[in-house]
């Protein structure tokens, strides 16, 4: 790929060049420092390296230093602003420059969180605004938005010049020459120099820089001295002959010569001309007139919003004050994937240990007809029914008084119609090739499970027929109407056993546009089918299926191979808000609403399923308005522990447990620990807290959750592990004062974030280890804790505390009165 190298044109003592529509950045190319680019109208598809980002109105992006770019515009009214800010200004306030990556893509942040980017626009506006009207105050302006926007989108990088930055290596061997001469220009720094610190061949390093930079190295070396001394030539008032040394050039004389070839001016005719120019006012064509301009920069500007990176919040609350009632949906189904997992002690021993902190009251299970339970059996008479290891595993549910929660699936391969399957273990997915063989299957379920526990105890159990609805072949290789008549006749089995026996039909997945619930519920309806709860499984990706069905297909799925994209913040609450209403539409009986499976992404490959982001994910959307339309919202799942995909390796592999396969919990397991101690009336709730008692006992939880960006939502991942494909956040501090409270209190502060209680980040900061022993997987148990500060409190009327909650963390205080 061919770019060139070109030279900015900053004015003499102006550390910033800005241009409007500039027509020759649609060629590939690079230049030194940064340039940020504001688009007022239209539409522009900006590349920077391999990458295309299209940016639409008030979009803002920042190209780093050297990096390979273009800008094409995609409309005929597109107008946009290009702000260029010279390197060595940059490094002479900050000596990190050349070791720092920028990433500021205000597209990158949903259209109600652009605060940061906002401080940005209205920083830019002033000092475009401040160079029309001349004011000379350019270099306090850039400082300001240049201290902003590196405390607010910088990052250090691992090595000072990384291949990532270069499209080729031969560029990124050039790149290091050219930021070597940007720091070292005001010495005799040499080509041959270099070339024998680095090990390389001058020539070969002489003939590989003036192929892509477009000049010699000698040349180069004079513009950035020439660029360097055009900044001393107006803001000081000396010599010319030490304007000259402290540049970089030998003598005056060299120096007089290198400006007259330049700009047809002797260095103090080019000083005078600026000096004079500068009381006019820079002509910037047509910025003048740019509405966002005037608009960001009239707009006032808080000193403590450019320096600090925290939101403040004041929440003053009297406890006695009326409450109401907290419907808890998060603690009454938890999901462990296929009934076979429950065979496994480590998982056993995981449940158990959860079952301590986490009030589970039911434990969802599919595949209870899988090969690998061994449910048919051939013998000389004929099939027979088996039920031993089932039983094992409901005897076990019965043990850890958990109550089940039964998903009927997958086919028998004896019974089945077609080879088709889903999962490791091959479940089968289609229809039974004989309806009768299904429902006989069912019926000596049914009657094991009454005989063995009781009609009265298998009563409180759920029963789900089947898994998801059908979409894309992928649960249920029939037809929908196939599946109706099983739901029907299985439904009805069920019922003609016990009236008192709940079942319900597999969950709505989205998976596409056609509305199939109503299509089942109006079946039912129409049909008089037994329904007693409805449910839908939730999760924020979705799959591109018309990318997955166009690519060869593997069995089993490779998930991998699989693209995704994900859903806005609020897709939980819309689906939540439309289902409620699909069912008091569409059906009027008193029918329970279940979601029995929800969770960021089922994707067991999802490194965000690991980090201290899930804490802040589960609060948030269990405590939403809209969980309360649910009867149970069932997290998947308890354990990294699963047959359906490939366990990896590695004891963090992006999972969907709240445990990984060594027995560590995750920030997501505290999640509902801290949820779990809620009380039941909530006395005060806003956007990142909730308040609740029970008795005379104060809870409070406070969270600042931060949802991925924009570009990961399309289905962008990042190369490594990384928390940058968030949206930019503030921390919050949140200043709390209780109103009557009395007594004396232990007063317990649980701190959740991602120096505490996420063993990812300790993990990665442990370097990442694939095989991790006793020592180090009992060191992550412990260290991977809440902190817990814990102190005794008498009150007499007030309380006050001040949280400060960073981004993906929690704040959990429980207030528990002392009586004598």
């Amino acid at each position: 790929m061919k770019y060139s190298v070109i030279q900015i044109p900053y004015l003499p003592g102006c550390p910033v060049h800005v241009k409007v529509n500039d027509t020759n950045s649609e060629e590939l190319h690079r230049h030194s420092g940064l340039e940020i680019i504001w688009l007022f109208t239209g539409n522009l598809k900006v590349t920077i390296g391999q990458n295309d980002y299209h940016l639409h109105e008030n979009n803002l992006l920042l190209i780093n230093h050297f990096e390979s770019h273009r800008v094409v515009p995609q409309a005929l009214n597109t107008r946009f602003i290009q702000l260029h800010v010279d390197s060595l200004f940059i490094y002479k306030h900050n000596h990190d420059f050349y070791n720092l990556n920028y990433d500021l893509k205000s597209f990158k942040n949903s259209e109600d969180n652009q605060h940061p980017y906002d401080v940005v626009r209205i920083l830019f506006s002033q000092l475009v605004a401040g160079l029309n009207e001349g004011k000379g105050e350019e270099n306090k302006d850039v400082l300001r938005l240049m201290g902003y926007i590196t405390s607010r989108f910088s990052k250090k990088l691992s090595s000072p010049e990384p291949d990532h930055r270069a499209s080729n290596k031969e560029f990124n061997i050039v790149q290091q020459i050219l930021n070597r001469v940007e720091l070292d220009f005001k010495g005799k720094v040499t080509l041959n120099q270099i070339a024998q610190e680095q090990h390389y061949n001058s020539s070969y390093l002489s003939d590989i820089f003036r192929k892509n930079v477009g000049v010699t190295f000698k040349a180069y070396l004079e513009e950035v001295r020439i660029r360097y001394s055009l900044f001393l030539l107006k803001n000081q008032e000396t010599s010319i002959t030490n304007i000259a040394l402290s540049s970089g050039f030998s003598d005056e004389k060299s120096y007089y010569k290198a400006i007259k070839d330049k700009f047809s001016l002797t260095p103090l005719q080019l000083r005078k001309k600026h000096l004079e120019e500068n009381h006019d006012g820079l002509a910037l064509t047509g910025s003048s007139k740019e509405q966002l301009i005037h608009h960001y920069a009239s707009l006032p500007l808080e000193l403590k919003a450019i320096e600090e990176n925290t939101i403040q919040s004041t929440v003053v609350k009297d406890i006695q004050a009326d409450g109401y009632e907290l419907k808890q949906v998060w603690n009454k189904i938890m999901n462990i994937g296929s009934a076979n997992t429950l065979l496994n002690q480590n998982i056993r021993d995981q449940i158990k240990e959860m079952r301590e902190e986490i009030p589970i009251e039911y434990l969802r299970f599919e595949g209870v007809f899988n090969q690998e339970l061994d449910v048919i059996q051939k013998d000389r008479d004929g099939l027979k029914f088996n039920w031993k290891f089932i039983n094992n595993i409901l005897d076990y549910t019965r043990e850890l008084e958990l109550k089940p929660f039964i998903c009927l699936s997958y086919m028998p391969l004896l019974f089945a119609s077609k080879s088709t399957s889903f999962f490791n273990y091959q479940g089968n997915t289609s229809p039974p090739k004989e309806m009768s063989q299904w429902l006989s299957l069912v019926q000596s379920f049914m009657m094991n499970c009454i005989n063995r526990y009781g009609l009265d105890t298998v009563s409180e159990w759920y029963f789900q027929i089947w898994t998801e609805l059908p979409a894309y072949g992928i649960h249920w290789s029939g037809t929908l109407e196939q599946y109706f008549e099983l739901y029907k006749q299985t439904a009805l089995l069920i019922k003609g056993i016990s009236p008192l026996l709940k079942v319900g039909p597999a969950a709505e997945n989205f998976h596409t546009d056609e509305q199939l619930s109503e299509r089942l519920l109006g079946f039912c309806r129409e049909n008089a089918v037994p329904l007693d709860f409805y449910s839908c499984n939730i999760y924020h990706n979705r799959v591109k299926f018309k990318d997955w069905l166009e690519r060869s297909q593997t069995s089993p799925v490779d998930i991998k191979l699989i693209p995704f994209q994900y859903e806005a913040k609020n897709h939980t609450r819309h689906l939540l808000e439309k289902m409620h209403r699909l069912l008091e539409t569409h059906y009027k009986e008193d029918i329970e609403f279940i979601v029995t499976r929800w969770n960021f992404s089922w994707d067991v490959t999802n490194f965000l399923h690991d980090t201290a982001f899930m804490a802040t994910f589960i609060i948030d959307h269990m405590l939403d308005h809209s969980a309360a339309h649910a009867k149970a919202i069932g997290f998947l799942s308890a354990s990294d522990i699963l047959y359906e995909w490939d366990i990896k390796s590695n004891p963090f592999f992006g999972g969907t447990g709240l445990v990984n396969t060594e027995g560590i919990k995750k920030s997501a397991y505290y999640a509902f620990v801290f949820l779990s101690k809620l009380g039941s009336t909530v006395f005060a709730k806003g956007k990142n807290y909730i308040m609740t008692k029970r008795g005379e006992n104060i809870q409070i939880l406070a969270y600042n959750h931060t949802y991925p960006d924009q570009l990961f939502m399309k289905g962008g991942q990042p190369d490594q592990h990384s928390y940058d494909i968030f949206e930019e956040s503030n921390d919050l501090l949140l200043n709390i004062h209780l109103q009557n409270i009395y007594g004396t209190y232990k007063c317990k502060q649980y701190s959740l974030n991602r120096n505490h209680g996420s063993a990812y980040d300790e993990w990665i900061r442990m370097g990442e280890y694939a095989d991790l022993n006793h020592e180090e997987t009992d060191y992550l148990k412990n260290i991977s804790r809440p902190s817990l500060q814990l102190k005794q409190l008498t009150l007499t009327g007030d309380f006050h505390l001040t949280l400060h909650v960073p981004v993906h963390g929690v704040e959990c205080i429980i207030l528990n009165k002392f009586y004598k």
